[in-house]
């Protein structure tokens, strides 16, 4: 192999490549900002309007049934029109819904705007996580990933902070909503970026997914319905246990908190040592985690704090810690087949999520949701501890040097061509 090819497979080995998806991140952060703020204020002004509990409900559900939905039917439309043209027409759509939700106000008017707006974010997070995953090596998949998690999840907190900038009864708040949604199509669109190369993209089927990975599939759902159930009724169960509102903002950022601490960490540590055995101990500490808040009821509220933020900061990770595992040793075509195979998994255990937690606090009082949560976790940690390790190859997947959208052959096939070429020339 000639110099200049192998300093291009050494290039490709090493660092995390974050140039060609810069502009992606900076989209996904502006989209998220305005996801988090939606998502909070649309409960507080249905309470302000004396929405139902089961209409709130309702809308939660909505949501999450057309985020499976959108998982489910939307990778031929990347595949037919590319990723970024994609991610800015579903942009549109999640921006004209949140107005549409000050226009009309009403339950009737909501629920099937919140399933619009479910939709709209799967085909925004799906072509996000296969982008990502294009660029990405084994070798730094996890960080790249954790990386990804480590904005949305920053995001998110902030969109929290912005409900206090004016009143919810007001207009504001949808329209920042819009502003922000909208604003996440500029990167993309304006900014230098380097979409994945447009490869022949095959259908996983669910069975070829779980022979394939089925550390993976399981995971995504158990995490789904783990992590579902809390961010369904975590608000919830601190209310129920006595905590004034100060408390619930304190205790879900503490959540969330552990959360940044962890993702990083986690995905560097994947990289390095058996992916399987970091998703084993994260699914084992976070349930342990979990029986620590649920028995930390009574207990003073930084101990609940702490159990909390532990709770997040290895649980939530985990979903990313999956789509790394399963995608360690796939071809390029079927990269974006897996991520909406995983995405549509996670987004059933999250819809069920709630439900299920809901009712396991009916039964065994607020405590339950996180007895529910470690029992699916500590299920997800033996399974993970019974599961082989896939061999991950060392070279660049689908992973692209820093080019432009005109170059579409993948780094794998240039190497192979000129291996080719040496071997023709001898």
């Amino acid at each position: 192999m000639s110099p200049a090819m192998d300093s291009m497979r050494s290039a490709g080995r090493r660092g995390l490549k974050l140039a060609p998806v810069a502009a992606l991140l900076a989209s996904v952060a502006a989209l998220l900002l305005g996801n988090g703020l939606l998502g909070t204020l649309l409960i507080v002004r249905a309470g302000q309007e004396g929405f139902s509990s089961g209409a709130i409900s309702a809308m939660m559900s909505f949501y999450f049934a057309g985020f499976t939905i959108g998982a489910l039917m939307l990778p031929r439309i990347i595949v037919a029109v590319g990723h970024v043209r994609t991610f800015a027409g579903f942009a549109a759509i999640a921006s004209m819904t949140a107005l549409l939700h000050v226009a009309l106000v009403e339950p009737i008017a909501w629920i099937p705007l919140r399933l619009i707006t479910g939709f709209a974010y799967a085909g925004m997070i799906l072509a996000t996580e296969s982008w990502l995953n294009a660029h990405a090596v084994p070798s730094t998949r996890g960080q790249l990933l954790s990386i990804f998690g480590v904005v949305s999840m920053g995001s998110w907190a902030i969109g929290q902070a912005l409900l206090n900038v004016a009143p919810p009864a007001d207009m504001t708040l949808f329209l920042i909503v819009s502003l922000l949604i909208s604003a996440a199509v500029v990167p993309i669109t304006l900014l230098p970026s380097h979409p994945p190369a447009q490869v022949t993209q095959e259908r996983v089927a669910f069975s070829d997914l779980v022979r394939a990975s089925p550390l993976a599939a399981a995971g995504a759902f158990l995490a789904g319905l783990a992590i579902g159930g809390f961010w369904g009724m975590g608000p919830n169960f601190a209310q129920r246990i006595g905590l004034d509102v100060g408390g619930i903002s304190a205790f879900m950022a503490a959540v969330l908190g552990g959360t940044l601490l962890l993702q990083w960490p986690l995905g560097w540590l994947s990289d390095r040592v058996s992916r399987n055995l970091v998703i084993a101990a994260a699914a084992l500490a976070s349930a342990a985690a979990a029986v620590g808040v649920a028995l930390a009821v009574g207990a003073p509220l930084p101990l609940l704090l702490a159990a909390g933020a532990l709770f997040g900061g290895f649980g939530i990770p985990i979903y990313s810690l999956c789509l790394a595992v399963a995608n360690d040793d796939l071809p390029a075509g079927r990269l974006l087949g897996t991520a909406r195979g995983l995405l549509l998994l996670n987004g059933i255990g999250t819809a069920a999520g709630p439900l299920i937690g809901g009712a396991a606090m009916t039964i065994a009082g607020p405590g339950g949701l996180f007895l529910y949560a470690a029992a699916l976790l500590a299920i997800l940690a033996v399974l993970a501890i019974g599961s082989s390790q896939p061999r991950r190859r060392i070279h660049a997947k689908a992973a692209r040097s820093p080019s432009t959208p005109m170059i579409t052959g993948s780094l794998d096939v240039m190497i192979c061509m000129e291996s080719e070429t040496e071997a023709a020339r001898h």
